[in-house]
């Protein structure tokens, strides 16, 4: 059985715009965008107050185990304009984010990578503005 995605309905709003903004743009990352197109279109919209604690929405900090080297990461999953690898700030128009978004606390995720695929595990929420009341982030 898959894993059925959950996405608020202004993470939704505000990704949908992004991607065809960006559509219109740009003719690089088209595949990323697709990508993450696909990911939000398929998962369930939820009012940002019932969103449960453990999905991963935008702006949310998260624990990452890699698969294959038991490495442990944290990230922010963030828009583009404040995405900084080396900060922590993950991208959700990367590979690895647009495969995070809208996942649950103890999934595993794989994403394209140039070398083939990689798959993580997500750990731990360590922060999510749905849970603290922040629902406009």
């Amino acid at each position: 059985m898959e894993t059925q995605l959950q996405i608020t309905h202004l993470d939704y709003q505000r990704l949908n715009n992004l991607i065809q903004s960006m559509k219109s743009r740009t003719k690089d990352d088209l595949q990323n965008l697709e990508v993450l197109e696909n990911e939000i279109d398929r998962a369930k919209r939820i009012e940002p107050r019932k969103i449960t604690p453990e999905v991963v929405t935008m702006n949310s900090e998260i624990e990452l185990m890699d698969m294959d080297t038991k490495r442990k990461m944290k990230f922010r999953l963030v828009y583009p304009q404040d995405a900084d690898f080396r900060a922590g700030r993950l991208s959700v128009l990367s590979p690895l984010g647009s495969a995070l978004i809208g996942y649950s606390v103890g999934t595993e995720v794989s994403f394209k990578v140039p070398a083939g695929l990689k798959q993580v595990r997500i750990e731990k929420i360590l922060y999510q503005p749905e849970a603290n009341g922040e629902y406009t982030l």
